[in-house]
């Protein structure tokens, strides 16, 4: 195939030659060529999502350059045989002899493939079988590809004899890889037409004009060469490591390498951590900074840092400022469902106004009190996400739906993005416990006849926190803490109350009080009779890569990806399960399945706006008519549009003002002095810059021009 060529050309130019003129490399990255070349048309199968002509590229020269260098280190280990089996051990340069290098690759490929058939996959296996399978699959085809290559040298040596084989050109082995791929391709066609496509209409790729093609294939060669540079980067450390044990170490040519990969590892390893570390300081500074479009306190008594509040405008976060001041009001919430209502509450337990677990969740329990949640219908323990952000189009919805008569409780447990918050988790959990907890004892203290209902909710990783608090007692803590119900959106994989209700449902919920829908609309269907609704819904969209993707993915195929005909819906039936490929093209939809457009609700990957408002009517119990429904709808939809272009405004005045501050100050001029001026009259400052007499002297009460 045609685009097999250039990744595989670009993977292996660090190890390229010109001897007489010809691009020649050695075996092993021969090796690696062929078995990259014929890899490359798998990372054009469909995925859970589609993805751009940029991601493609990038998800194309990462698995290129991945799947090279497995190759080539399984090549090297057979090479490394062949040396010691000819007493070569130790003897820098030293090329092992052709023939004895085929009978090892031979033994390699025949090992591999009976480790292979020893290990058949299987849904439940362990981790370490899987790694094991997958270090004999990686042997099969180190072991292959080397032997192929030992093949086609000694036939090119018979129709061009003296010439030495270590000359011979890459093209060959491009060419076969290539083959390879096109035969791939033909049996993904074939399996399409047997089992047939989900959704036709979907690309695995979306179209692109020229020059965003031309700029993905730059990025795809970026990525290829930025992997490759990281794995030359590892193999040079280690090869100085295991120089000087060599030299200071007698006879310990075997055990040096590993000591040198470990070292280099954990070097980068610790770079990695620190550069993490770092990051995610900067980021939570970053999270103080004011947005123009929310600079000021709530002037609301029903929400965090207004005028009733304790917890100090500055300790909640940009979410948390943003959640209490896009905070609906009775009006507006009665001209949508056509009744009366009240304000709701919503408050947000800063993460930054106390330190602890025990701290916090007394703040958010005298939030509560002050602020006056007791006396609503139902409270909501909503877990955010790692930035402290809860769904806008949730709350909303839940407001609605309760005509106001809610309060909505967020207890922040970081102020990173989700991807930096996975080891805030278990501080998550606790803190949503423990709010949990205090409000349930709070409740019990008021007469049964005012005790509001105690629910939660989380979406994301707020889904996991949320989720979490039941492990590993089982679906009955939610019981023991009070919680009358709970919605659970888009539940991450890592998620251990998840995966222990999947694998084994009876032991984890013997009172079946959980249930997984893909959408709302089968939410709704299914529990329109009261007696089978379920008190706690996880609703999981079947192409949402947040809860299909995983790290085993790079030697583990998913349950999702087993059999065609048992795949769930929005799955390829087509698409085969490979080590390390559909890990990088699940990373991919991943990105993908969180780009939302603003105002357009589809159903579709990690976007779970259109599901919010029928999920939340029924897994709480919050009854409204259809035209209320529709109503509902479109105001959140349209305050989304709304409020992003108050934020898009603010930012871009906040923008203009700070430039022609920064412009003045390089003239000399204090930019209040000169606001102060007027028609002519006013101070006048000394030393300014000629340029300054063509600026107007009148600027409106904001500051702006």
């Amino acid at each position: 195939m045609p685009y097999s060529a250039v990744p595989s050309l670009i993977v292996a130019l660090p190890f390229l030659k010109l001897p007489g003129g010809r691009l020649v490399a050695s075996h092993a990255a021969r090796a690696g060529i062929l078995v990259a070349s014929a890899n490359i048309a798998a990372t054009f199968a469909r995925g859970l999502l589609p993805r751009s002509v940029g991601d493609q590229a990038v998800a194309t020269g990462i698995c290129t350059a991945a799947i090279y260098q497995v190759t080539v280190t399984s090549h090297s280990a057979a090479e490394t045989l062949a040396l010691f089996t000819t007493g070569s051990r130790g003897m820098r340069g030293r090329v092992p002899d052709q023939t004895r290098l085929l009978v090892v690759d031979l033994v390699f490929t025949a090992a591999g493939a009976a480790i292979d058939f020893a290990l058949p996959h299987k849904p439940r296996e362990t981790l370490a079988v899987s790694i094991v399978r997958f270090i004999g699959q990686s042997m099969m085809l180190g072991g292959a590809a080397g032997a192929g290559v030992s093949v086609v040298d000694q036939g090119l040596a018979k129709v061009f004899p003296g010439q030495e084989l270590s000359k011979r050109p890459i093209a060959v082995d491009v060419a076969l890889g290539g083959s390879i791929a096109g035969l791939t391709v033909f049996i993904r066609h074939q399996h399409a037409r047997e089992f047939g496509l989900v959704d036709p209409k979907r690309r695995a790729i979306k179209r692109a004009g020229l020059v965003k093609t031309a700029k993905a294939s730059v990025a795809g060669v970026g990525a290829a060469v930025g992997m490759l540079t990281l794995a030359a980067s590892e193999q040079f450390i280690a090869h100085k490591i295991k120089q000087v044990l060599n030299d200071r170490v007698h006879r310990f040519d075997i055990g040096s390498p590993m000591v040198g990969h470990f070292v280099a590892l954990g070097m980068f390893g610790a770079a990695g951590t620190a550069a993490f570390v770092v990051a995610k300081r900067r980021i939570e500074r970053g999270d103080d900074i004011v947005e123009p479009a929310y600079p000021a306190p709530p002037t609301s008594e029903f929400v965090t840092s207004g005028p009733k509040s304790v917890v100090p405008f500055d300790t909640i976060g940009k979410e948390g400022r943003r959640f209490v001041l896009m905070a609906l009001a009775a009006d507006e919430i009665s001209a949508v469902m056509n009744e009366p209502a009240i304000d709701p509450i919503r408050i947000v337990g800063g993460y930054e106004a106390a330190d602890g677990t025990e701290e916090r969740a007394r703040l958010c329990l005298a939030e509560l009190e002050s602020l006056g949640a007791f006396d609503r219908s139902l409270i909501c323990i909503a877990s955010p996400t790692g930035v402290g952000y809860v769904s806008y189009t949730f709350a909303e919805s839940l407001e609605y739906l309760t005509r106001g008569d809610c309060a909505i409780v967020i207890p922040q447990y970081a102020l990173v993005p989700s991807a930096m918050a996975l080891f805030d988790t278990h501080d998550g959990v606790a803190l949503q416990r423990r709010v949990i907890e205090l409000a349930r004892d709070r409740i019990a203290q008021l007469p049964p006849d005012r005790r509001p209902r105690l629910v939660q909710f989380g979406e994301s990783l707020g889904a996991q926190v949320a989720l979490d608090i039941a492990y590993p007692m089982g679906s009955t803590e939610f019981d023991e803490l009070g919680l009358d119900a709970g919605l659970y959106l888009g539940v991450p994989f890592r998620s251990t109350s998840w995966n222990s209700w999947w694998n084994a449902r009876s032991n984890f919920d013997p009172q079946r009080q959980m249930a997984l829908v893909p959408d709302s609309d089968a939410l709704e269907e299914r529990f329109a009779d009261p007696d089978r609704r379920k008190r706690h819904v996880m609703v999981v969209h079947d192409d949402d890569p947040v809860n299909r993707f995983s790290y085993r993915l790079v030697v583990k195929q998913p349950w999702w990806m087993g059999p065609p005909a048992t795949r769930p819906p929005k799955v390829p039936r087509e698409t085969i399960w490979r080590p390390v490929t559909t890990f990088v093209l699940t990373v991919i939809d991943l990105l993908n399945g969180m780009d939302l457009k603003l105002g357009e609700f589809v159903r579709r990957g990690h976007d779970y706006r259109m599901d919010s408002r029928g999920a939340t009517a029924a897994t709480y119990g919050l009854p409204c008519s259809d035209t209320q429904a529709d109503a509902i709808n479109e105001a959140l939809r349209q305050r989304e549009q709304d409020w992003a272009a108050r934020r898009l405004v603010a930012r871009k005045f906040a923008n203009a003002r700070d430039s022609v501050t920064r412009t003045l100050k390089s003239w000399g001029v204090s930019s209040q002095d000169f606001m102060s001026l007027e028609d002519g009259e006013g101070p006048l400052v000394a030393d300014v810059d000629p340029r300054a007499q063509m600026l107007p002297n009148r600027f409106g009460s904001s500051g702006v021009l």
